[in-house]
């Protein structure tokens, strides 16, 4: 299920093309899904539509979770959160400052360079934030 209509429809494609722009300069990545706190899919690449949905949802669970913990354990607010193995990565990160509330979730393969996708993965945040600012 797609949130996509609940935005409008200049937010969502310039999300799509940030979505594209970093699979495109970030080796590694594989799929990225932007996500409401709801757990819907805004926008997504290269992730069929079950997939896509999948992940929104378990993506929402974590920044939910994420949240909670850092709460708990007395820092302000989690911005993202890495998940490692050695077959590849998810990083779920949060929009800045995104009304409604927005998050986005990469998956990268092993090769990738975690700093390198982190970088990319903010930039991007920044930029998908400031249109849905607008």
């Amino acid at each position: 299920m797609s949130a996509g209509p609940r935005f409008g429809r200049v937010a969502t494609g310039v999300a799509q093309k940030q979505l594209e722009a970093l699979a495109q300069t970030t080796p590694g990545v594989v799929s990225a899904v932007l996500l409401s706190s709801d757990g819907f899919e805004v926008a997504s690449l290269q992730v069929g539509s079950a997939g896509a949905a999948r992940l929104a949802a378990m993506g929402s669970s974590l920044s939910a979770i994420g949240s909670a913990i850092a709460r708990e354990a007395g820092i302000v607010e989690c911005t993202r959160m890495i998940i490692e193995s050695d077959s590849g990565v998810v990083v779920v990160m949060g929009i800045p400052d995104a009304r409604p509330p927005l998050s986005l979730a990469v998956i990268a393969r092993e090769d990738c360079v975690l700093g390198q996708l982190l970088w990319a993965a903010r930039n991007c945040c920044v930029t998908i934030a400031r249109a849905f600012r607008e």
